[in-house]
């Protein structure tokens, strides 16, 4: 089998190279691909050592599965290349994610849908990815109505430069303030919280408020579902938290919760700890903690989730579309 990897030398393709390394077998021939800049640069994959390529159109062969984590305007104009010579391609970017005819999937949620003319997949917003991992379950028990999320994003989620920026800003300890000019985002990060993360739309709120609505009711199947979103951006490495408030049609029972939830692969509830970014960087799973019912209803539960943006919320889903994709 052969693999290529689009993005092969940024934080979430080096994640990538590491779980295929778990999740194949030794004798896959992998290609990994990048941009100019780190063309000839050496990658160990399986104990040896593979050239990274330039991207472009000239060294596109055929591949089996065809891993994309090199931003939308390189999944535009390159995926089509790789599908046309045979390749799936799972796409990381949001460019193709709420096309009617591409399925957006988590995986231990809607992989079924994936059939083998389900060339092009998409990866959800690493976000998301952690939130409906915990409401699919509850769904399929209690049916969601409506959630009130409010995010708070790590820089990770926005590339190496954000964390380059976060460590800088951090060694300045006391001289850092608010006048600091060299920040990555619109405010200095470090020890701070900016009440934006993403770019605004033209309805007032930011194209990751918008990933929520949009793909969790692709991802649940849910048309009507009613999301009311925030996402800030924190002085976080990695690992995206989410507060939620969400009503369902029928009344939630904390213990019912709890076991659905733990009984839900992917899924920890931690009642004895509280999970934190720093607990889940690194971990597979999704974590949760501090369920309560609704003060207002029985039929709301409110919920804190944590989870590795960098893995479940984009590497980790994405090999595990790839190996389900390689039984197809």
């Amino acid at each position: 089998m052969k693999i290529a990897i689009v993005g092969a030398t940024g934080l979430v393709g080096t994640n990538i190279i590491n779980l295929c390394e778990q999740y194949f077998d030794v004798d896959v021939e992998y290609s990994l691909f990048a941009s100019k800049s780190s063309e000839g640069k050496k990658i160990t994959v399986n104990d040896k050592e593979i050239i990274v390529k330039e991207l472009n159109k000239e060294n596109i062969e055929e591949y089996n599965i065809s891993l994309f984590s090199a931003g939308g305007e390189r999944s535009k104009d390159y995926a089509p290349n790789f599908i046309d010579n045979g390749s799936f391609v799972i796409d990381n970017s949001s460019v193709f994610r709420m096309n009617d005819e591409v399925p957006l999937v988590v995986y231990g949620i809607n992989e079924n849908i994936i059939t083998k003319e389900s060339k092009l997949i998409s990866n959800p917003n690493c976000t998301t990815m952690g939130l409906v991992m915990v409401l699919k379950p509850l769904h399929d028990k209690y049916t969601l109505s409506s959630m009130t999320p409010v995010a708070y994003q790590a820089v990770s989620g926005s590339g190496s430069e954000a964390i380059k920026s976060l460590e800088k800003e951090t060694l300045l300890g006391d001289k850092l303030d608010a006048k600091y000019q060299q920040a990555y985002y619109s405010n200095p990060i470090a020890r701070n919280v900016i009440p934006l993360a993403g770019s605004l739309t033209d309805n007032g709120y930011s194209d990751e408020e918008m990933k929520f609505v949009h793909e969790s009711r692709k991802i649940l199947s849910i048309p009507d579902l009613v999301v009311e979103p925030s996402n800030a951006r924190v002085g976080v490495r990695t690992g995206h938290g989410t507060f939620c408030s969400a009503v369902f049609e029928n009344e939630v029972d904390l213990e019912e919760c709890t076991d659905l939830l733990n009984n839900f692969e992917g899924v920890e509830v931690w009642n004895d700890s509280l999970p934190t970014p720093i607990d889940v960087e690194g971990k597979d799973e999704v974590l949760v903690s501090r369920l309560r019912q609704g003060l207002s209803s029985k039929n709301i539960l409110n919920f804190w989730v944590v989870s590795d943006n960098l893995l479940k919320g984009a590497a980790l889903n994405a090999v595990q579309i790839a190996k389900f994709v390689e039984k197809l």
